[in-house]
Protein backbone atom coordinates (compact mmCIF):
# COMPACT_ATOMS: atom_id res chain seq x y z
CA UNK A 1 0.00 0.00 0.00
CA UNK A 2 1.39 3.41 -0.99
CA UNK A 3 0.49 6.33 1.23
CA UNK A 4 1.83 9.68 2.33
CA UNK A 5 4.55 11.96 1.03
CA UNK A 6 7.40 14.02 2.40
CA UNK A 7 7.31 17.65 1.23
CA UNK A 8 9.99 20.30 1.08
CA UNK A 9 8.48 23.36 2.78
CA UNK A 10 10.17 26.06 0.69
CA UNK A 11 9.91 24.69 -2.82
CA UNK A 12 6.64 22.85 -2.17
CA UNK A 13 7.84 19.90 -4.17
CA UNK A 14 7.14 16.31 -3.39
CA UNK A 15 10.47 14.80 -2.34
CA UNK A 16 9.61 11.17 -1.69
CA UNK A 17 6.85 8.65 -1.36
CA UNK A 18 6.47 5.87 1.13
CA UNK A 19 5.06 2.38 1.08
CA UNK A 20 3.58 0.47 3.98
CA UNK A 21 4.22 -3.27 3.91
CA UNK A 22 2.57 -5.99 5.97
CA UNK A 23 4.46 -9.23 5.44
CA UNK A 24 3.96 -12.52 7.21
CA UNK A 25 6.90 -13.05 9.55
CA UNK A 26 7.57 -16.14 11.61
CA UNK A 27 9.84 -16.07 14.63
CA UNK A 28 11.11 -19.35 16.04
CA UNK A 29 8.30 -21.79 16.78
CA UNK A 30 5.65 -19.13 17.33
CA UNK A 31 2.81 -18.68 14.88
CA UNK A 32 2.97 -16.22 12.01
CA UNK A 33 2.14 -12.64 12.95
CA UNK A 34 1.54 -9.48 10.97
CA UNK A 35 4.25 -6.85 11.35
CA UNK A 36 4.13 -3.51 9.58
CA UNK A 37 7.14 -1.52 8.46
CA UNK A 38 7.52 1.54 6.26
CA UNK A 39 10.08 2.20 3.56
CA UNK A 40 10.55 5.34 1.49
CA UNK A 41 11.96 6.01 -1.96
CA UNK A 42 13.02 9.38 -3.41
CA UNK A 43 10.50 10.74 -5.87
CA UNK A 44 13.11 11.26 -8.62
CA UNK A 45 12.75 7.58 -9.49
CA UNK A 46 9.22 8.42 -10.65
CA UNK A 47 9.59 12.07 -11.65
CA UNK A 48 12.34 11.36 -14.22
CA UNK A 49 10.02 9.09 -16.17
CA UNK A 50 7.01 11.34 -15.60
CA UNK A 51 8.85 14.33 -17.06
CA UNK A 52 9.61 12.32 -20.21
CA UNK A 53 5.95 11.37 -20.57
CA UNK A 54 4.80 14.98 -20.13
CA UNK A 55 7.36 16.31 -22.62
CA UNK A 56 6.35 13.71 -25.21
CA UNK A 57 9.64 11.85 -25.42
CA UNK A 58 9.48 9.36 -28.34
CA UNK A 59 8.67 5.77 -27.50
CA UNK A 60 6.19 2.95 -28.13
CA UNK A 61 2.59 4.11 -27.82
CA UNK A 62 0.36 2.93 -24.99
CA UNK A 63 -3.32 3.53 -24.35
CA UNK A 64 -3.54 5.48 -21.07
CA UNK A 65 -7.03 6.48 -19.88
CA UNK A 66 -8.30 6.18 -23.44
CA UNK A 67 -5.52 8.33 -24.92
CA UNK A 68 -2.61 6.97 -26.94
CA UNK A 69 0.61 8.34 -25.47
CA UNK A 70 4.26 7.57 -26.22
CA UNK A 71 5.83 5.76 -23.29
CA UNK A 72 9.57 6.52 -23.00
CA UNK A 73 12.15 3.78 -22.93
CA UNK A 74 14.42 3.84 -19.87
CA UNK A 75 18.18 3.29 -20.09
CA UNK A 76 19.60 1.30 -17.19
CA UNK A 77 22.84 -0.07 -15.87
CA UNK A 78 21.47 -3.46 -14.88
CA UNK A 79 23.65 -3.88 -11.81
CA UNK A 80 22.69 -4.25 -8.17
CA UNK A 81 24.79 -1.89 -6.03
CA UNK A 82 25.23 -1.17 -2.34
CA UNK A 83 27.14 1.58 -0.47
CA UNK A 84 30.35 1.06 1.50
CA UNK A 85 31.91 3.64 3.82
CA UNK A 86 35.16 5.16 2.56
CA UNK A 87 36.89 4.17 5.79
CA UNK A 88 36.16 0.53 4.98
CA UNK A 89 37.06 0.99 1.31
CA UNK A 90 40.49 2.29 2.38
CA UNK A 91 41.06 -0.93 4.33
CA UNK A 92 40.50 -2.83 1.06
CA UNK A 93 43.35 -0.87 -0.54
CA UNK A 94 41.57 2.09 -2.15
CA UNK A 95 44.11 4.89 -2.59
CA UNK A 96 44.01 8.10 -0.56
CA UNK A 97 43.57 10.10 -3.76
CA UNK A 98 40.31 8.35 -4.55
CA UNK A 99 39.14 8.50 -0.94
CA UNK A 100 39.69 12.26 -0.94
CA UNK A 101 38.02 12.70 -4.34
CA UNK A 102 34.92 10.75 -3.28
CA UNK A 103 34.75 12.49 0.09
CA UNK A 104 34.94 15.86 -1.64
CA UNK A 105 32.10 14.87 -3.97
CA UNK A 106 29.86 13.75 -1.08
CA UNK A 107 31.18 14.94 2.30
CA UNK A 108 28.02 13.87 4.13
CA UNK A 109 27.69 10.21 3.20
CA UNK A 110 31.40 9.57 2.48
CA UNK A 111 30.73 6.34 0.61
CA UNK A 112 31.53 4.38 -2.53
CA UNK A 113 29.22 2.05 -4.44
CA UNK A 114 30.08 -1.64 -4.77
CA UNK A 115 28.68 -4.29 -7.08
CA UNK A 116 26.50 -6.91 -5.42
CA UNK A 117 25.59 -8.60 -8.70
CA UNK A 118 24.55 -8.09 -12.31
CA UNK A 119 21.23 -8.99 -13.86
CA UNK A 120 21.55 -12.15 -15.90
CA UNK A 121 21.58 -11.43 -19.61
CA UNK A 122 22.57 -7.78 -19.15
CA UNK A 123 25.39 -6.10 -21.03
CA UNK A 124 27.24 -5.50 -17.76
CA UNK A 125 27.12 -9.14 -16.70
CA UNK A 126 30.42 -10.23 -18.27
CA UNK A 127 32.33 -7.06 -17.35
CA UNK A 128 31.51 -6.18 -13.76
CA UNK A 129 32.15 -8.58 -10.90
CA UNK A 130 30.84 -8.91 -7.38
CA UNK A 131 32.79 -6.63 -5.03
CA UNK A 132 33.90 -4.12 -7.69
CA UNK A 133 33.94 -0.50 -6.48
CA UNK A 134 32.48 2.02 -8.92
CA UNK A 135 34.84 5.01 -8.66
CA UNK A 136 33.95 7.19 -11.65
CA UNK A 137 32.00 7.39 -14.89
CA UNK A 138 33.53 9.53 -17.63
CA UNK A 139 36.13 10.67 -15.06
CA UNK A 140 33.37 12.03 -12.77
CA UNK A 141 33.38 10.55 -9.23
CA UNK A 142 30.36 8.38 -8.40
CA UNK A 143 29.06 8.26 -4.84
CA UNK A 144 25.33 7.46 -4.97
CA UNK A 145 22.66 5.72 -7.03
CA UNK A 146 21.43 9.00 -8.53
CA UNK A 147 24.89 9.56 -10.05
CA UNK A 148 24.53 6.25 -11.91
CA UNK A 149 21.03 7.10 -13.15
CA UNK A 150 22.07 10.57 -14.29
CA UNK A 151 25.00 9.11 -16.23
CA UNK A 152 22.61 6.73 -18.01
CA UNK A 153 20.17 9.55 -18.83
CA UNK A 154 22.98 11.64 -20.34
CA UNK A 155 23.54 8.90 -22.89
CA UNK A 156 20.03 9.44 -24.25
CA UNK A 157 20.58 13.20 -24.39
CA UNK A 158 23.71 12.84 -26.53
CA UNK A 159 23.27 12.45 -30.29
CA UNK A 160 26.60 10.64 -30.68
CA UNK A 161 25.98 8.24 -27.78
CA UNK A 162 26.66 4.56 -28.37
CA UNK A 163 25.01 3.51 -25.12
CA UNK A 164 28.16 2.72 -23.15
CA UNK A 165 29.66 4.11 -19.95
CA UNK A 166 33.40 4.72 -19.51
CA UNK A 167 33.83 3.44 -15.98
CA UNK A 168 36.73 3.42 -13.55
CA UNK A 169 36.49 0.63 -11.01
CA UNK A 170 38.60 -0.78 -8.19
CA UNK A 171 39.02 -4.57 -8.24
CA UNK A 172 41.33 -6.65 -6.08
CA UNK A 173 43.77 -3.83 -5.40
CA UNK A 174 43.83 -2.46 -8.96
CA UNK A 175 42.18 0.46 -10.71
CA UNK A 176 40.66 -0.68 -14.01
CA UNK A 177 39.05 1.30 -16.83
CA UNK A 178 36.12 -0.46 -18.49
CA UNK A 179 33.62 0.31 -21.23
CA UNK A 180 30.31 -1.05 -19.92
CA UNK A 181 27.15 -1.24 -22.00
CA UNK A 182 23.72 -0.20 -20.74
CA UNK A 183 20.32 -1.77 -21.42
CA UNK A 184 17.10 -0.13 -22.59
CA UNK A 185 13.82 -1.32 -21.06
CA UNK A 186 10.20 -0.35 -21.67
CA UNK A 187 9.01 -0.98 -18.12
CA UNK A 188 6.05 -3.09 -19.24
CA UNK A 189 7.15 -6.16 -17.34
CA UNK A 190 5.59 -9.47 -18.35
CA UNK A 191 3.29 -9.11 -21.37
CA UNK A 192 2.87 -12.75 -22.33
CA UNK A 193 2.41 -16.05 -20.52
CA UNK A 194 1.43 -19.62 -21.35
CA UNK A 195 -0.60 -22.02 -19.21
CA UNK A 196 0.61 -25.53 -19.98
CA UNK A 197 -0.49 -28.56 -17.97
CA UNK A 198 -1.43 -26.21 -15.13
CA UNK A 199 1.85 -24.28 -14.95
CA UNK A 200 2.33 -20.57 -15.62
CA UNK A 201 5.23 -20.22 -18.05
CA UNK A 202 6.83 -16.98 -19.24
CA UNK A 203 10.11 -15.43 -20.28
CA UNK A 204 12.29 -14.68 -17.22
CA UNK A 205 11.22 -11.34 -15.74
CA UNK A 206 13.64 -8.81 -14.23
CA UNK A 207 13.18 -10.03 -10.64
CA UNK A 208 14.37 -13.48 -11.73
CA UNK A 209 17.21 -12.06 -13.79
CA UNK A 210 18.31 -10.03 -10.75
CA UNK A 211 19.27 -13.30 -9.08
CA UNK A 212 22.12 -13.41 -11.58
CA UNK A 213 21.45 -16.78 -13.19
CA UNK A 214 20.03 -17.99 -16.50
CA UNK A 215 20.53 -21.51 -17.90
CA UNK A 216 23.28 -21.85 -20.47
CA UNK A 217 20.99 -23.93 -22.69
CA UNK A 218 19.56 -20.92 -24.52
CA UNK A 219 18.08 -19.51 -21.29
CA UNK A 220 14.77 -21.42 -21.54
CA UNK A 221 11.27 -20.44 -20.38
CA UNK A 222 10.55 -19.82 -16.71
CA UNK A 223 7.97 -21.69 -14.61
CA UNK A 224 6.49 -18.96 -12.42
CA UNK A 225 3.60 -20.82 -10.74
CA UNK A 226 1.66 -24.08 -10.80
CA UNK A 227 -1.89 -25.15 -9.96
CA UNK A 228 -2.90 -27.76 -7.40
CA UNK A 229 -4.24 -30.94 -8.94
CA UNK A 230 -2.70 -30.22 -12.33
CA UNK A 231 -0.43 -32.58 -14.30
CA UNK A 232 2.66 -30.55 -13.36
CA UNK A 233 1.64 -30.86 -9.69
CA UNK A 234 1.10 -34.59 -10.04
CA UNK A 235 4.46 -35.19 -11.72
CA UNK A 236 6.51 -32.64 -9.76
CA UNK A 237 7.19 -29.84 -12.24
CA UNK A 238 7.15 -26.99 -9.74
CA UNK A 239 7.99 -23.28 -9.93
CA UNK A 240 11.43 -21.61 -9.75
CA UNK A 241 12.92 -23.52 -12.67
CA UNK A 242 13.40 -23.21 -16.40
CA UNK A 243 12.16 -25.58 -19.10
CA UNK A 244 15.02 -25.87 -21.59
CA UNK A 245 13.82 -28.88 -23.63
CA UNK A 246 10.53 -30.64 -24.41
CA UNK A 247 10.87 -34.10 -25.97
CA UNK A 248 14.46 -33.25 -26.87
CA UNK A 249 13.56 -30.03 -28.68
CA UNK A 250 15.14 -26.82 -27.28
CA UNK A 251 12.77 -24.18 -25.90
CA UNK A 252 14.90 -21.01 -25.57
CA UNK A 253 11.88 -18.69 -25.61
CA UNK A 254 8.08 -18.70 -25.45
CA UNK A 255 7.63 -18.85 -29.21
CA UNK A 256 9.76 -21.98 -29.46
CA UNK A 257 7.98 -23.51 -26.48
CA UNK A 258 4.54 -22.92 -28.05
CA UNK A 259 5.66 -24.46 -31.34
CA UNK A 260 6.65 -27.64 -29.50
CA UNK A 261 3.69 -28.05 -27.12
CA UNK A 262 0.98 -27.31 -29.68
CA UNK A 263 1.92 -30.54 -31.43
CA UNK A 264 1.45 -32.67 -28.30
CA UNK A 265 -1.71 -34.77 -28.04
CA UNK A 266 -4.05 -35.48 -25.15
CA UNK A 267 -2.85 -38.16 -22.69
CA UNK A 268 0.58 -38.10 -24.35
CA UNK A 269 3.63 -38.60 -22.16
CA UNK A 270 6.07 -35.70 -22.45
CA UNK A 271 9.75 -35.66 -21.47
CA UNK A 272 10.80 -32.33 -19.99
CA UNK A 273 14.33 -31.15 -19.20
CA UNK A 274 14.54 -28.41 -16.59
CA UNK A 275 17.20 -26.36 -14.82
CA UNK A 276 16.43 -25.26 -11.28
CA UNK A 277 17.15 -21.85 -9.81
CA UNK A 278 20.15 -23.41 -8.06
CA UNK A 279 21.56 -24.52 -11.44
CA UNK A 280 20.81 -28.23 -11.09
CA UNK A 281 19.43 -29.94 -14.23
CA UNK A 282 16.62 -32.47 -14.09
CA UNK A 283 14.63 -34.62 -16.52
CA UNK A 284 11.07 -35.72 -15.77
CA UNK A 285 8.08 -37.16 -17.61
CA UNK A 286 4.49 -36.00 -17.32
CA UNK A 287 1.23 -36.81 -19.08
CA UNK A 288 -0.94 -34.14 -20.67
CA UNK A 289 -4.61 -33.77 -19.80
CA UNK A 290 -6.09 -31.46 -22.42
CA UNK A 291 -9.64 -32.09 -21.20
CA UNK A 292 -9.19 -30.38 -17.84
CA UNK A 293 -5.91 -28.57 -18.48
CA UNK A 294 -5.85 -27.19 -22.04
CA UNK A 295 -2.88 -25.19 -23.30
CA UNK A 296 -3.57 -21.47 -23.68
CA UNK A 297 -1.73 -18.17 -23.72
CA UNK A 298 -2.45 -14.71 -22.36
CA UNK A 299 -1.03 -11.73 -24.26
CA UNK A 300 -1.12 -8.03 -23.46
CA UNK A 301 -2.08 -5.79 -26.38
CA UNK A 302 -0.71 -2.24 -25.82
CA UNK A 303 -2.84 -0.81 -28.65
CA UNK A 304 -6.05 -1.57 -26.75
CA UNK A 305 -4.61 -1.83 -23.22
CA UNK A 306 -6.26 -5.23 -22.78
CA UNK A 307 -5.25 -8.83 -22.23
CA UNK A 308 -6.26 -11.41 -24.83
CA UNK A 309 -6.59 -15.13 -24.19
CA UNK A 310 -6.00 -17.61 -27.01
CA UNK A 311 -6.37 -21.38 -26.88
CA UNK A 312 -3.29 -23.15 -28.23
CA UNK A 313 -4.35 -26.79 -27.81
CA UNK A 314 -7.47 -28.29 -26.24
CA UNK A 315 -9.39 -31.54 -26.42
CA UNK A 316 -11.82 -31.32 -29.30
CA UNK A 317 -15.41 -32.25 -28.31
CA UNK A 318 -16.73 -35.39 -29.94
CA UNK A 319 -20.13 -35.55 -31.61
CA UNK A 320 -23.07 -37.24 -29.91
Amino acid sequence: MFSGAFLEKIKRKKKSTKRQLTPKLKYGCSSSEDHQFVRGIPIYAISQVLEKIISGTPGPFRLINGIRRPMPLVRLLEVELYPTLLSKARSYGLSDNWVQALAKKDPVRRQVLRVKGCLAGSKAEKLLEQGDMILAINKEPITCFLDIENACQKLDQSIDSDGVLNMTIFRQGKEIDLIVGTDVRDGNGSTRMVNWCGSIIQDPHSAVRALGFLPKEGHGVYVARWCHGSPVHRYGLYALQWIVEVNGQPTPDLESFIEVVKGLEDREFVRVKTVHLNGKPRVLTLKQDLHYWPTWELTFEPETDTWKRRTIKALQPTGA
